[in-house]
């Protein structure tokens, strides 16, 4: 059975409606382990050995976020900078790096509807587009990226419960999938 983990990084999760019911949807899965980084390090301040003890201990890693200004949250990205090392999650010479192989699927929230992110829409862009920098570290550090990129828009603006419900069925769907 595939160890997932699955790296949530929403500034206050009790505050979320979408991002909770996305955790809570998975929160039961026994193959699933849930780390909260917002809950984990409230004062930014990262213990990269133990994040990279869990990263190496799982065999999937997910990694979920709200859209902030077109990328992931602040803490996210430290964390990002501070774990993803040189030699450990990413090698410049063809070796194996820590994280070789492992599955990573992105999962993220957008405030607005969909139609926002289209090459028409008000961002001029697809979210993809706008989130490529995650494929392009995902595949620096040789994990497996799994297509297509979770994403559940209108957070703030539109979405309906009924909507929820089913994103939230289908991601329970999907990292239940890692299981087999």
């Amino acid at each position: 059975m595939s160890k997932v983990l699955l790296v949530v990084a929403h500034p206050d999760l009790s505050q979320s409606k979408a991002n909770a019911a996305l955790v809570d949807a998975v929160r039961d899965l026994p193959h699933v382990t849930v780390h909260d980084l917002y809950a984990t390090y409230p004062d930014f301040q990262i213990d990269v050995d133990a994040e990279q003890a869990m990263l190496a201990e799982h065999d999937v890693i997910v990694f979920q976020h709200p859209v902030f200004w077109y990328n992931t949250t602040p803490l996210f990205k430290l964390w990002q900078d501070k774990v993803f090392t040189f030699g450990w999650a990413f090698t410049l010479d063809g070796s194996a790096s820590q994280l070789a192989g492992k599955k990573a699927v992105v999962a993220v929230t957008a405030g607005v509807p969909a139609d926002h992110y289209t090459p028409e829409g008000a961002n001029k862009a697809t979210l993809e587009t706008l989130l490529n920098s995650w494929e392009a570290t995902l595949r620096l550090c040789q994990l497996d990226f799994q297509q297509p990129m979770v994403k559940v828009y209108g957070t703030a603006f539109g979405l309906s419960d009924e909507d929820l419900n089913t994103a939230a069925k289908q991601y329970n769907e999907l990292l239940a999938s890692f299981a087999a």
